[in-house]
């Protein structure tokens, strides 16, 4: 693939949020993007991590990248470069009189009749994943939204396959027009999927020892999301098959993904600032849930009530 050159395109006065690195909005092509730079993980305070900057533009890239393959509605995305930085631009999905309501500020403008999973009273700000449902079920502000609970558990499995731990409230929203109409914002804030701070020595460890990538992949593994003040595995959300909707998800997606990973390799192993190590970690971790967990998951749901 050939890299964008961003370096003669100046900023324009688009204004961007977050907190995880550099962003500013450029003109491009005739369309407004958000240029994001790699995160300065010593001034984050990061220990143990080799690395001075996270490789999140290009797992931004990758993640967009694969929901766009597997057929989802998620914004645009263009790696380039820019003062000698690997960045990748985002397009600023948001049409002329549109603004975007993040789910975190959707969430907290509600009074709800019910407690989280613990049993408790909130102030509407967590991740508690019964609040969030909650919340999709009875907000009045998502009563016409169509799809958004389809939506919610699309985004939990396709981010299980892309070992993303932080679809927090505000990385997804709702688009509301000049007239009021809502849609579905295109999905977006993937860099934090793919294990985007870890060096190649890192990968390679996972890559040289099978028990370790299975740890890596699915078995260690935990999200954003918390139930009874815990983070969760998402993997066993999904084998659970407490939540149909997430049940549901997996079945629509596994055939897909069948027929997708040829595109997600070639997709991966064409990307020229990417080493040999990094392309093979990427591809392997994410065979490795979809071999380990999405297959036997849709298996067993197949199969129902009856032995396969």
């Amino acid at each position: 693939m050939e890299m964008a050159d961003f370096n003669r395109y100046e900023q324009n006065q688009r204004m961007y949020g977050g907190t995880a690195g550099r962003k500013m909005g450029i003109s491009y092509k005739g369309k407004n993007y958000i240029l994001k730079f790699p995160g300065n993980l010593r001034e984050q305070g990061m220990k143990n991590i080799r690395l001075s900057y996270s490789n999140s533009p290009v797992c931004e890239y990758i993640g967009s990248q694969v929901y766009r393959i597997l057929g989802f509605h998620v914004h645009e995305t263009i790696l380039g470069t820019r003062s000698g930085k690997t960045v990748v631009a985002c397009e600023d999905f948001l049409k002329d009189e549109e603004k975007l309501y993040e789910f975190d500020k959707i969430k907290v403008t509600f009074e709800p009749h019910f407690l989280d999973s613990s049993g408790n009273e909130t102030n509407g700000v967590g991740v508690d994943l019964y609040e969030i449902l909650m919340t999709i079920q009875e907000h009045p502000f998502l009563k016409d939204v169509s799809g958004i609970k389809e939506h919610f558990w699309n985004m939990f499995v396709v981010d299980a396959l892309l070992g993303n731990p932080d679809r927090n409230n505000s990385n997804w929203g709702i688009v509301v027009n000049s007239d009021g109409d809502k849609r579905i914002s295109p999905v977006y804030d993937n860099g934090n999927c793919l294990n985007c701070k870890w060096d190649e020595e890192k990968m390679q460890e996972v890559l040289s020892d099978e028990r370790k990538m299975e740890t890596e992949s699915y078995k260690g593994r935990r999200c954003i999301f918390e139930l009874e003040g815990k983070k969760i595995n998402p993997y066993h959300v999904m084998e659970s098959m407490k939540y149909p909707e997430c049940t549901q998800a997996v079945e629509r997606l596994v055939p897909i993904l069948k027929t997708s990973f040829s595109k997600i390799n070639s997709l991966i192993w064409d990307i020229p600032v990417l080493t040999e190590i990094q392309k093979k970690f990427y591809c392997a971790v994410m065979e490795c849930r979809y071999d380990k967990v999405f297959v036997p998951l849709y298996n067993k749901i197949a199969c129902g009530d009856n032995v396969c």
